[in-house]
């Protein structure tokens, strides 16, 4: 049930690319309801990159956009991935250590690195459905990226695709240098598995700790936000229902409800609080946004009766439903 993310900074590189071929990304970014000096902090739903790549697509006037922009794409992009690289001990130590924490950039990167018979396959999970030109280029910037961190000696031998369309089987060998195998059973990087003993230049073992600390803050924070967002997307399906309970939601996590409250707990927030957040945000968008009655609104906001439901509304907000409305659509035709 749980809906998947990117973060922003998977994508940053690809805006970057776009201005580097030529190509101004503010129309790609205006069709995306984004600002036009690029992508806000934070993450997004990964759903939002098919529309992202199709604007793309349309923008550069490429229908291999995403093996387009591979050549545009700087090695290096600042990424916390990167400096646990550059510091550890050696290639093959730095991709493990940046495996672990491969869901800092998406949910969807499930990867894991295999060795055996002087080969080396770098999984790099993904979903089937998921539009072609993402999986292109992140492709083709591991390589680049690879290639710089090991001066050159980086050596790709096949690149795997799920999807069973694309480009033609020259173009692929032209931008990654190996060829590709389209209609594969999973994403991944297939290379000389020699260059994984190659030490690095930049290793310090002091710098590697702090980043691998600050890499597991920042995957605890993933890890936090994502259960608060799937307790409050829970909350939301339940409550037409007559809930919702914290049993509930635990039973649908498939977890203990003791553990799920230590969870929120450590998350910093409180399961009532998530339910009064949800009912109060759910009540101001239906009083402002929509016609239904008072009654409607007490019933979809999950509460028995409109009494209780008035009492609430002015504990959370001030005034009443109907003082809310008023004066929340007054101000929007005066605007």
């Amino acid at each position: 049930m749980r809906d998947l993310t990117d973060d922003a900074a998977l994508l940053r590189p690809v805006i970057e690319a776009l201005r580097a071929s030529g190509v101004d990304p503010a129309p790609v970014l205006a069709q995306l309801g984004l600002p036009a000096q690029g992508l806000p902090q934070g993450r997004f739903p990964h759903s939002a990159q098919a529309p992202f790549w199709q604007a793309c697509a349309e923008a550069c006037g490429e229908e291999h956009v995403g093996l387009h922009l591979v050549a545009h794409l700087a090695p290096y992009h600042g990424l916390l991935l990167e400096y646990l690289f550059l510091s550890s001990p050696t290639f093959g130590d730095g991709l493990r250590h940046a495996l672990r924490y491969a869901r800092l950039l998406s949910d969807t990167l499930s990867a894991g690195l295999e060795a055996a018979d002087g080969q080396a396959v770098l999984v790099m999970g993904g979903t089937p459905d998921v539009s072609r030109h993402f999986p292109e280029m992140l492709a083709g910037a591991a390589i680049r990226l690879f290639s710089a961190l090991t001066d050159g000696q980086f050596r790709p031998l096949e690149v795997q695709f799920m999807h069973g369309q694309g480009a033609p089987a020259e173009r692929y060998a032209e931008v990654y240098g190996c060829p590709a195998r389209l209609g594969a059973s999973r994403y991944a990087l297939v290379f000389d598995a020699a260059v994984l003993e190659r030490p690095s230049r930049h290793a310090a073992p002091d710098l590697l700790r702090m980043h691998e600390s600050l890499a597991r803050r920042q995957l605890h924070e993933v890890e936090r936000l994502d259960l608060v967002r799937q307790v409050r997307e829970l909350i939301g399906e339940l409550l037409l229902d007559g809930g919702p309970t914290l049993e509930q939601v635990a039973t649908r996590l498939q977890m203990p409800t003791r553990r799920l409250r230590e969870r929120l707990s450590l998350a910093g927030v409180r399961f009532n609080d998530l339910v009064t957040d949800y009912r109060c945000r759910l009540a101001k968008e239906l009083l402002l946004k929509t016609d239904e009655r008072i009654e409607v609104i007490v019933e979809r906001t999950g509460f028995s009766e409109p009494s209780t439901f008035y009492r609430a509304f002015k504990r959370w907000v001030g005034e009443t439903p109907v003082e809310f409305r008023r004066r929340g659509k007054a101000a929007a035709r005066v605007s």
